[in-house]
């Protein structure tokens, strides 16, 4: 004998004929939550008079919990991270992060879309799972962008993965094969090349005295000699995830001694940190990009 689970204002019970758990839900949660319930309640035949009315899916409990569960109390956003105010003034593209320990775990979201799509949910529903899914992203992303592809039909979840994928290199076989298809991992190719193009286009002809603007009169010409020979030497090393701007920042202990140098530094990096930042990050914002 399975189980019995009671979802508040149950009138009506779901059973599971793998496990024998029963559920008694709230059959107005399941009609306005999913397609299939939908059609189903409308075919059927009411049972007669005074009888449990009872539904035997052919799933495991745990599979039926999630989703009933899912039906019953839909899911909150994740908790968004609280932007800086300075990043508000400047329109630097700058993603927008969440609190992954208030998201819905990764492997528990794999089997709710899964469920979502076999029981047709509403897309209110299928919305909110896919921002969970994207609270995700930073730390897993080539896998978040590659469930999403293979979910289909969620744009907006790839773009914001694509931002966060690692060069390609980084990952293991398995990894990587999980991309469904070629266009799919080339599109990840061509931005992370457009990346790195743009990136050291960017180091290379940033000055650290534009026009001889600020230049000190005492190691002017060995403070631009310092940062053109850094530049140079990391241009040739960067990748599409290269913190430019951190990078040349290591340089700060050659200009501390000197109050212009150093003012005239320090104005470099930040300028070189913001043109950095408004490189496109995602597959969405790439020039003429149309076979996403």
């Amino acid at each position: 004998m399975g189980s019995v689970h009671t979802f508040e204002n149950a009138d009506f019970l779901v059973r599971s004929e793998l496990n024998g758990s029963t559920f008694a839900v709230n059959r107005a949660k399941l009609e306005n939550g999913s397609h299939v319930f939908r059609d189903m309640f409308s075919c059927c035949d009411a049972s007669a008079e005074g009888a449990p009315q009872v539904l035997d899916l052919h799933e495991p409990d745990s599979a039926l919990s999630a989703l009933l569960r899912l039906l019953h109390f839909p899911p909150a956003p994740p908790v968004q991270y609280v932007r800086h105010p300075r990043s508000e003034k400047v329109k630097t593209q700058l993603p927008v992060r969440y609190d992954v320990s208030t998201a819905i775990p990764l492997p528990v979201l794999r089997l709710l879309f899964a469920l979502a799509d076999k029981y047709a949910l509403d897309s209110a529903v299928l919305a909110s799972l896919q921002v969970h899914l994207v609270a995700h992203a930073p730390e897993h992303a080539l896998a978040v962008y590659a469930l999403a592809l293979a979910l289909g039909d969620m744009p907006v979840v790839v773009a914001e993965a694509s931002q966060y994928i690692l060069p390609l290199a980084w990952y293991s076989v398995q990894e990587v094969a999980a991309v469904p298809t070629v266009v799919d991992h080339h599109n990840i190719l061509r931005l992370q090349a457009f990346r790195v193009k743009a990136l050291q286009d960017i180091l290379l002809r940033e000055e650290l005295f534009p026009h001889g603007y600020g230049m000190c009169p005492t190691h002017g010409t060995s403070a631009t000699a310092s940062w053109e020979r850094t530049a140079l030497i990391l241009a040739m090393k960067i990748e599409s995830n290269t913190d430019v701007a951190g990078e040349m920042e290591s340089l700060v202990y050659i200009f501390q001694s000197c109050s212009a140098c150093c003012k005239a530094f320090n104005a470099a990096v930040d300028m070189l940190a913001y043109k950095c930042r408004r490189v496109p990050r995602r597959i969405d914002q790439l020039p003429d990009c149309l076979d996403i």
